[in-house]
């Protein structure tokens, strides 16, 4: 069996596919890429048992088989030079043998027959929904970046989704801080629904969504959240543990209301933290007469620096870890944002002016005496 494709094209496939590959795995069969050959189609697949990817690349061949590819091979295609290659498979001993340029590697591939069944194949009498494929990465992107790393609290790796008649609406909260969006589309028609979808799933789906226009089809079905694009069809697993209702951290009046130019307050956080110290990575945020100041205290020297803004309410004075200020900062595109205080004791929300089915929430860090 021949394969004959561009090495660019080929990359790009086994790029995407290698992202499900597990880290660490007792089962040896899905530490390999699954290749389907077809007449008209390569399919890639690979699963770490919580994520399945599927990539199509089209192909004519006048064979069909299957064989394991083993993960080598993704480096192997990276390090080619950008041209044609040929991939010779013995389906009899799983050889394989590639050819490109002056180059030419065999590798030893393996048997297909244990290989779980995809996922996509308990999705197939089930409806989805569209969604534009950009409008998600951009909602992802302000989200999922809240959701905790921590193992030890289960809930928290997650993202919330909650359906609506027509609304979807994300949470990812550490405890901390808490992020949240909603998306409104008249197309859509939800039965009410929620599910809990693992933060590292979606970091590698926002890792292989790209730019270009087109909608995703989204599925939630049974124990799985999948997405179809352009060839590529991208399933997770959902979490089983209960979302805490985080609802009741969201206080409603504010007692001070700053607009400020977003890139001028990141260029400041980014100094201030270059002195903060410890777990919490302190930053002093100050608030008097229209006037915004971060100051900084550390056994290395001190940092402050003021800039102007308009304030509603009253004067304040908190510290914030500084590294939840930076990555809202650095994630939303906004010129200028609000920021809600409720109080020494309250959380910070940030808001954006031209997007009110958003805010990120942080608690401040309390003051020792």
């Amino acid at each position: 069996m021949k394969i004959s494709t561009a090495v660019n094209q080929l990359t790009g496939c086994l790029e995407i596919v290698e992202k499900a590959l597990p880290v660490r795995s007792t089962i040896p069969v899905i530490n390999n890429i699954l290749l389907e050959i077809s007449q008209n189609k390569l399919i890639f697949s690979s699963t770490n048992l919580e994520m399945f990817i599927k990539v199509h690349l089209d192909h004519e061949s006048s064979e069909n088989g299957k064989i394991l590819l083993p993960p080598k091979i993704v480096d192997i295609m990276r390090s080619l030079p950008p041209t044609e290659v040929d991939i010779d498979i013995n389906l009899d001993n799983y050889n394989i043998n590639i050819y490109c340029g002056s180059a030419n590697f065999n590798l030893y591939g393996s048997n297909p027959e244990d290989y779980p069944v995809s996922f996509d194949s308990q999705i197939n009498a089930v409806s989805g929904f569209n969604i534009n494929k950009k409008t998600l990465k951009k909602i992802l992107r302000m989200i999922v970046f809240a959701a905790s790393n921590e193992e030890t609290r289960p809930a928290f790796n997650g993202i919330f989704f909650s359906f609506k008649e027509n609304i979807l609406s994300l949470t990812a909260s550490d405890t901390y801080r808490l992020a949240y969006k909603e998306v409104k589309d008249d197309a859509w028609l939800f039965e009410e629904d929620r599910c809990l979808v693992p933060a590292r799933s979606l970091r590698e789906l926002l890792r292989i969504l790209d730019d270009t226009d087109g909608d995703i089809k989204m599925f939630h079905h049974s124990n799985l959240i999948t997405f179809q694009f352009n060839g590529i069809y991208f399933a997770s697993r959902l979490l089983e543990e209960k979302y805490p209702d985080v609802s009741g951290v969201i206080p409603g009046e504010y007692k001070t209301r700053i607009v400020i130019d977003r890139k001028k307050l990141e260029d400041i956080i980014n100094r201030a933290a270059l002195l903060a110290e410890g777990k919490n990575q302190a930053v002093n945020l100050l608030i008097r007469e229209k006037q915004f100041e971060v100051t900084v205290m550390s056994p290395e020297g001190s940092m402050e620096e003021k800039i102007p803004v308009e304030q509603e309410g009253e004067d304040l004075d908190l510290f914030v870890n500084s590294r939840f200020l930076l990555d809202i900062l650095k994630i939303i595109d906004d010129q200028k944002i609000f920021i809600d205080f409720h109080g020494e004791g309250g959380p910070v929300i940030f808001r954006l002016l031209n997007d009110n089915s958003y805010l990120y929430l942080v608690l401040p860090i309390k003051k020792v005496n």
